[in-house]
């Protein structure tokens, strides 16, 4: 894994005023079709939802990842759903205090995009970013019940045909220096094409 540092920037754009508001989206189910009890009048099965000539299909909702678990450090984490405009990317990572002490945070986690096997691949984490307003490092203390977030930004850019694209499964996150990791599933693929980047803010408390 390769860390740059950045110089924090603050910029509003779309993406950035999108983050406020990024929700976990929820799954539907469907009768099957065609069925009908004994004696009942036969009926016709409903119509498939298909997009007008020339018009893409509507995309199926994305299922949302399990539960966090709380782990042995008293931290959960887990990963929002990506907001997307214009090929850019931006999800918000929670951390909740689900333990029964402080637990203390100061400045950029540590994190690794992992395949379905939770195996690295090889991707440069920048801290900081020019997309979304990152106030910077500063020691934060989490009590019970409380969050922290941050949000990982990237691009789904593919320019070179010979690479193979990053779809990520999971995140690592190390919270800290020192604190174990936590696996966290991905909301959706981590589709960072052949870009091989991913941008972070620091950690800040949440008042979700």
């Amino acid at each position: 894994m390769t860390v740059t540092k950045r110089t924090p920037v603050r910029l509003l754009g779309a993406a950035g005023a999108a983050l406020g508001s990024l929700a976990l989206g929820a799954c539907g189910s469907a009768a099957v079709p065609g069925a009908r009890s004994a004696g009942a009048p036969a009926t016709e099965p409903a119509a498939a939802t298909t997009a007008p000539p020339g018009m893409p299909s509507a995309l199926p909702p994305r299922p949302s990842p399990p539960p966090p678990v709380c782990t042995a450090e008293g931290i959960a984490v887990s990963m929002n759903e990506p907001d997307a405009a214009m090929g850019l990317r931006a999800a918000r990572i929670e951390l909740r205090n689900c333990g029964s002490r402080p637990y203390r945070l100061n400045g950029y986690p540590s994190l690794r995009v992992l395949d379905e096997h939770r195996q690295p691949f090889d991707v440069a984490v920048v801290r900081g970013t020019r997309q979304v307003k990152d106030a910077g490092p500063k020691p934060l203390t989490i009590r019970p019940g409380r969050k922290a977030a941050f949000v990982v930004v990237w691009r789904n850019t593919v320019t070179e045909t010979t690479t193979v694209a990053v779809a990520g499964k999971y995140l690592e996150v190390r919270p800290a220096p020192g604190r174990p990791v936590v696996i966290v599933p991905a909301y959706g693929p981590i589709d960072l094409g052949s870009t091989g980047r991913l941008e972070e803010t620091a950690w800040r408390l949440s008042t979700a």
